[in-house]
């Protein structure tokens, strides 16, 4: 079985305004409903599991639920970091549904609208080779390694790729391996692939593109208002 979860459980401390940028109306439509309508369009996924932050948890559902109808809608509370979200949207599997060897988690952050059905269903195939798949996005200019403000070393631009979502692996792969992390690797986790990455498990990309951006400030926002307008065209 494949389940979509999308990561909507974030406060948007980054971002400065009253709502979370995931409720924030980007060209007519909430930005969390931007890529989860992206979701709804593939038909392999079982379930649909909306992870929302539990004091805005009654407001997202009816947002949600007032601009898509998709019988495999769930709702989730999140925790109060983005790992902790994402395990409480894998437990609800879990709990609900049981886990078999082979069923799958595409996991995706609501800040990425524009993500392309494409893009899904190829990390989709591409899990089914491996334990887990990440799109990626070559980098484009040189990323160096900071130590107290000055540079100790530069990477190999050829090499280096700047990790987007969605993330999709084995569920029940990611549950073991994340039992075996000691409670300071689980605090430095930042997406999904840190799991395997920290247990010397391979991670397949798939190779995403720009469009594919994370809102994370007001200018990402006003990057986003431009793009979203000309897919509404």
């Amino acid at each position: 079985m494949i389940y979509g979860i999308i990561l909507a459980g974030g406060s948007s401390q980054r971002f400065r305004r009253d709502t979370p940028k995931q409720f924030i109306d980007l060209a007519g439509k909430p930005i969390l409903l931007w890529s989860l309508s992206t979701f709804s369009k593939i038909r392999d996924f079982r379930k649909l599991i909306i992870v929302l932050p539990e004091r805005w948890f009654e407001f997202g559902k009816k947002i949600v639920l007032s601009h898509l109808e998709d019988e495999r809608l769930e709702f989730v509370v999140g925790g109060s970091t983005r790992t902790e979200s994402l395990l409480k949207g894998l437990m609800f599997v879990k709990e609900n549904y049981g886990v078999q060897d082979d069923d799958v988690a595409v996991t995706h952050d609501a800040a990425r609208p524009f993500v392309k059905c494409e893009d899904i269903v190829s990390s989709i195939k591409m899990c089914e080779k491996s334990s887990a798949a990440t799109l990626a996005l070559p980098a484009t200019e040189t990323v160096a390694i900071c130590e107290k403000d000055m540079i100790v070393s530069l990477t190999d631009r050829k090499r280096t790729f700047i990790v987007q979502t969605p993330q999709t692996f084995k569920i029940k792969t990611f549950l073991e391996l994340f039992e075996r992390l000691t409670e300071v690797q689980r605090a430095s986790l930042t997406d999904a692939t840190g799991v395997f990455v920290m247990n010397n498990v391979p991670v397949s990309i798939v190779e995403g593109g720009p469009r594919n951006v994370k809102v994370t400030t007001e200018l990402d926002l006003l990057i986003a208002e431009v793009i979203a307008r000309t897919l509404s065209e």
